[in-house]
C-alpha cells in the first residue's frame, strides 16, 4: 500500500517522470515482472502496474541501509494518527538525515 500511495502521490503531485524506491523486495520483483499474483495483494499490486505504466515511473528496490530517511520517516507515520505530506520542507525528526544524503 505504501507504494501505490507513493506513486498515487507523485502523479498527483505532477511529479513525473519518477523513480520510485523500495526497500520491500518482493513487492518491487512483483511489480517490476509485471505479472498480477492471485493473492490478497493482487488489487494493489495491478493498481500499481496501471499506473507506472500510464507514466513515466521506475520502481526500483533500495536496502533499508541505504535510505536512512524512508525508514525514518517510515517509523514517524506508523506512529502518526492523521497521513502526512511534506513538499518544501521535512519533519524535524529526518531534518539532519536529509541534509546528510544531499550531495556536496
Amino acid at each position: 500500500m505504501t507504494l501505490l500511495c507513493g506513486i498515487c502521490g507523485a502523479v498527483a503531485a505532477g511529479l513525473v517522470p519518477a523513480i520510485v524506491e523500495s526497500d520491500a523486495k518482493v513487492v518491487v520483483d512483483t511489480v517490476n515482472l509485471g505479472v498480477v499474483p492471485s493473492t490478497d495483494i493482487g488489487n494493489i499490486i495491478a493498481d500499481i502496474l496501471y499506473l507506472i505504466h500510464s507514466n513515466p515511473i521506475t520502481v526500483s528496490f533500495a536496502p533499508r541501509i541505504a535510505n536512512s530517511v524512508a525508514h525514518s520517516l517510515a517509523k514517524l507515520e506508523i506512529s502518526s494518527t492523521e497521513d502526512n505530506v511534506w513538499f518544501e520542507s521535512c519533519p524535524p525528526c529526518v531534518e539532519k538525515l536529509v541534509q546528510a544524503d544531499m550531495p556536496l
